[in-house]
């Protein structure tokens, strides 16, 4: 895997992360740069499973990574809405 797509991904997700901020119109206990973090996170964790099961480097399967990215981080920085509720 080349340093690149791993650096689309932390910045795929670092952009979902401080959306999801504004999306869902929530304030989280761990603030702007947490949620950019949590985006991050499930940006890099989701490219690489898909990066796992693609077929080759073609430009869909690149595709296909940073769309999974964009939902891995938007479901991360939403899943900590349910786990810092008490």
């Amino acid at each position: 895997m080349a340093l690149w797509v791993l650096l689309v991904w932390l910045v795929v997700g670092l952009i979902t992360g401080f959306a999801t901020r504004q999306i869902f119109k929530r304030k989280s206990g761990f603030g702007m740069v947490g949620d950019g973090i949590l985006g991050a996170a499930g940006g890099v964790i989701g490219g690489y499973l898909v990066a796992l099961t693609a077929i080759g480097s073609t430009l869909g399967a690149l595709i296909l990574t940073i769309a999974s990215a964009i939902a891995c981080a938007m479901l991360a920085t939403w899943s900590t809405k349910f786990l810092t509720q008490p």
